[in-house]
């Protein structure tokens, strides 16, 4: 029995030392004490278990059985470790475009090959093998659903995120009209290179505004931010655009359009957007859904806020209406915590104080992970849920020196937090022509002072 506790024994310290070398995240200092430790316990339990004495041999093969478990618990978490890192990066594989065929629900319309006619928008169309029907163009997305109110025309096609955006303006669209037939197109996005060393980065986090879960979805961005990493003087600073800043969408003419509309044709359109406002380089994106915030601060069981007012929590999504938020520090669950970076109407400044509130969670997230070490406790499950709540075309090799350095240095995170700003307008915009929306107009001091924040922190070594 002793010879095959042995075995074991050997094997699974062979296995684990090979799964932490390629795991490649423990730097080279504490991997040769891991080794040590591992190899000493192991011969001594060895050397022990094969000495005359009884009382001995009887420590030894303690030791062994300890070794065993000592290294079937660090395989646990070394193979839950690469299986994270392996699956939850670069996973920004595809956007997806669901497209919709729209009738009147007075209509008697129940197919798609009984029109005759499809309006549709001039900008938006990459389906033209998935319909077989007579196409009409419209230049305005007012212009095409008012011909379909108007019996004007028999059909129009709509992507999911156009119809949100007429139910800005026409609050009854959806006892008006039903869908006769969807269908999605699926666009591949190239994935990075691996990470060689690590430097200062740039990381645009977008927060999608849709509500169906699906985060490969193109939808409008309500959240953009700026994270700018700096590892060799542990900072980083959080830059916020509000929504409706109004910009020139890249490679675009014409009229400029609000942010958040940039996010309907596809996160690299609102990248290239931001990085044309700041002049800069963005060099990853991390893209998130509402659902993600309720389920990343549960499963760190809550964060702390500190809110420079008391108010009532309105903005549906399941937060009752009679939730309190004090002036001071707050401890937030998933679904507070959302409605908090939500809320702009009990604020004066609306958005721009929203923005902030988005910043305090972000921040109140990466204090818990990197202070909390209970959350060790949840490492397996807190990986496992995390991997489905983003998409992101960051490298697997970038977060292993990330993680490296990290716990050589073992050092804490200065957070800084910047906003730009402008004023409220009304003006057209490029996506929906026709009507003029709310929109703020960029204030360039501030989008040159951010730009400047931006290129500081990175130049710094």
């Amino acid at each position: 029995m002793r010879h095959i506790i042995k075995i074991i024994g050997l094997l699974l310290s062979i296995i684990l030392i090979v799964n932490i070398i390629n795991l490649n995240i423990i730097p080279n200092k504490y991997l040769l004490i891991i080794i040590f430790i591992e190899l000493f316990l192991l011969l001594l339990g060895i050397i022990l278990s094969i000495n005359k004495k009884k009382l001995l041999k009887i420590i030894g093969i303690i030791l062994l059985i300890i070794s065993i478990i000592i290294n079937s618990i660090g395989l646990y978490y070394i193979n839950n470790t690469n299986k994270f890192i392996e699956t939850s990066f670069n996973n920004n594989l595809i956007e997806i475009n669901k497209y919709n065929v729209i009738v009147l629900k007075e209509s008697n319309y129940n197919n798609i090959d009984e029109i005759k006619t499809i309006g549709y928008l001039k900008q938006d169309i990459n389906y033209k093998e998935k319909i077989n029907n007579e196409l009409k163009e419209y230049n305005s997305i007012y212009e095409l659903y008012e011909d379909l109110l108007n019996k004007r025309i028999e059909s129009i096609i709509l992507e999911d995120t156009y119809i949100d955006l007429l139910k800005d303006d026409y609050k009854d669209i959806e006892e008006k009209i039903k869908i006769i037939y969807s269908f999605d197109i699926k666009n591949e996005i190239k994935k990075q290179e691996e990470a060689k060393k690590l430097k200062p980065i740039n990381i645009y986090i977008s927060g999608s505004d849709s509500r169906s879960g699906s985060i490969e979805a193109k939808t409008r961005t309500d959240v953009n931010m700026i994270v700018t990493i700096n590892p060799n003087k542990n900072e980083i600073l959080l830059t916020s655009i509000p929504r409706d800043y109004y910009v020139r969408l890249h490679n675009t003419t014409g009229y400029k359009d609000k942010l958040t509309h940039s996010g309907i044709y596809g996160i690299e359109m609102s990248k290239t957007t931001l990085e044309d406002l700041f002049n800069i380089k963005i060099d990853y994106v991390v893209k998130v859904g509402f659902n993600s915030v309720v389920e990343i601060v549960d499963l760190i069981d809550g964060i702390e806020v500190d809110s420079d007012i008391s108010f009532n929590c309105r903005c549906g999504d399941g937060i009752p209406s009679e939730q309190y938020i004090n002036k001071g520090i707050n401890k937030l669950d998933g679904k507070e915590a959302l409605c908090y970076s939500r809320q702009r109407k009990v604020y004066q400044t609306g958005d721009n104080h929203r923005i902030l509130n988005q910043q305090q969670v972000l921040e109140g997230v990466i204090n818990k992970i990197t202070k909390n070490k209970s959350l060790i406790l949840k490492y397996s499950e807190l990986l496992d849920k995390i991997s489905k709540l983003y998409k992101t075309d960051i490298p697997e090799s970038l977060i292993k020196l990330y993680i490296k350095n990290q716990i050589e240095n073992n050092t804490s995170w200065k957070i800084e937090k910047q906003v730009v700003t402008g004023y409220g307008s009304m003006d057209i915009t490029y996506s929906m022509p026709g009507m003029n929306l709310y929109v703020m107009i960029p204030n360039e001091d501030s989008v040159n002072e951010a730009t400047r924040n931006i290129e500081n922190l990175l130049k710094q070594i």
